[in-house]
C-alpha cells in the first residue's frame, strides 16, 4: 500500500495527520528535512509561488477546506487547480477513501480559497458537485490504478483567475524541470505559526518517470491511465532514490528509468495537504498541468522519513485521462 498524501485535519490544540507517520522535524539538517532543502527557507518557496517570468501560472492553484460532518470547522485541507472558470481538478482521495469513509464527502460545506494566503484569501467559493473518476469509487487504491481524480464544480465560476491549460499529449519530457504547487502543511517547521494555514508554496524538481497504459474497467468501458513521478534529491548528492538499485513494490509500478542526483535550487517534495495539487510540465513555451498529486512511495530507502530526502511523489497523468476530463468540463 503506497503512502497517501491525504487531506489533513487541523486542530488549534494539536495536529492529527491522516494515514501518515508523525513528524518531529523542527530544524532541518543536511541529512533530514521536511519538504524543502535544509539549506533554504520556506519563504523562498512561498516567494516562488507568486513569481512571474519563466514560471507556471500558480494563481490557478487553490485550497480546499471542509469538515466531513458538514460543520463550519473546516478541519480538512487539500489542493487543486482551476482548469475552467467553474471547474477544479484535484485528487479523488481528498473526498473519498473507502477504508476511511462510508460514502464520499458532501459537496455542501466544501470551501475553495484563492490567493497565496488562505488565512486572508482573495476570494471564497462554494462547491456545487463532486464528480469522481468513474472507477475511483470502486477501485480507490491510491495511485495503483492511476484513477485518483475528482472534478469539482463550483456554484459560482472564478473569473478573477486564468484557468491553466492541460497537457494533452503523451510526450512529457523525462529529465526536464517541472514545478509543483500546493498548500501543504508546514506548521511543524521552526518559525511557523501552528494556529494558521500554511501559505501557497512552489517547488521545482526534475521529472523522473512517465508511464501510461494502466487500465481500469467499469460498465463495459475501459479507462486508460498513467503516472508521473519525481524524487527529492539531497544537495549533497548522496540520496537519489529513483536512480539507485533499491526498488520496492510501489516504486516498481513507476517503471524503469534513470534519475539525476543533482538537486535544483528550489528542489523539494510534497507534504500533507498538497494532495490534488498540480505538477506543471513545459509543452513548447507553455507551462501546462501534467499531473495531479496522488501519493508517495513508502520507504523508498531504509529508515526514510516522509517528505524528507529520498521522498518519491507520484502524480496521476493528465494526458492519459484527458478524454474523461474533457467529456465533463469542455
Amino acid at each position: 500500500m503506497s503512502k497517501v498524501f491525504r487531506f489533513i485535519l487541523i486542530s488549534l490544540v494539536s495536529f492529527l495527520f491522516i494515514s501518515c507517520d508523525e513528524y518531529d522535524i523542527l530544524e532541518p539538517s543536511a541529512t533530514s528535512t521536511f519538504g524543502i532543502r535544509h539549506d533554504k527557507n520556506l519563504s523562498d518557496y512561498e516567494t516562488a509561488a507568486s513569481s512571474i517570468g519563466d514560471y507556471p501560472d500558480f494563481g490557478s492553484v487553490v485550497m480546499f477546506s471542509y469538515s466531513l460532518n458538514g460543520s463550519d470547522d473546516h478541519e480538512y485541507i487539500a489542493s487543486g487547480t482551476l482548469i475552467a472558470p467553474g471547474w477544479i481538478l484535484t485528487a479523488g482521495h481528498n473526498f473519498y477513501v473507502a477504508e476511511e469513509q462510508k460514502q464520499p464527502a458532501s459537496a455542501n460545506g466544501i470551501m475553495v480559497f484563492i490567493g497565496n494566503d488562505p488565512n486572508n484569501p482573495e476570494g471564497e467559493y462554494e462547491v456545487e458537485k463532486l464528480i469522481f473518476h468513474p472507477t475511483w469509487l470502486q477501485d480507490n487504491q491510491d495511485f495503483v490504478n492511476a484513477n485518483d481524480l475528482c472534478l469539482v464544480k463550483l456554484k459560482t465560476p472564478i473569473t478573477s483567475l486564468t484557468p491553466v491549460p492541460l497537457f494533452s499529449t503523451k510526450s512529457e519530457t523525462v529529465g526536464s524541470k517541472v514545478w509543483f504547487c500546493g498548500f501543504g502543511d508546514y506548521s511543524k517547521l521552526a518559525g511557523q505559526n501552528a494556529d494558521l494555514f500554511s501559505k501557497k508554496h512552489a517547488i521545482e524538481n526534475v521529472l523522473d518517470r512517465s508511464i501510461h497504459g494502466i487500465n481500469t474497467f467499469i460498465n463495459g468501458k475501459t479507462y486508460s491511465g498513467g503516472l508521473l513521478a519525481f524524487d527529492f534529491d539531497s544537495p549533497t548528492g548522496d540520496i537519489n532514490t529513483l536512480g539507485d538499485s533499491e526498488i520496492n513494490e510501489d516504486e516498481a509500478l513507476l517503471g524503469a528509468g534513470n534519475s539525476s542526483a543533482e538537486a535544483l535550487e528550489l528542489e523539494g517534495t510534497t507534504v500533507e495537504g498538497d494532495s490534488g495539487g498540480p505538477v506543471f510540465v513545459k509543452d513548447g513555451n507553455s507551462w501546462k498541468l501534467a499531473g495531479v498529486l496522488s501519493a508517495g512511495v513508502p520507504e523508498p530507502v531504509k529508515g526514510h522519513q516522509d517528505s524528507s530526502y529520498g521522498d518519491i511523489s507520484v502524480f496521476i497523468r493528465v494526458s492519459s485521462q484527458i478524454e474523461w476530463i474533457k467529456s465533463i468540463v469542455y
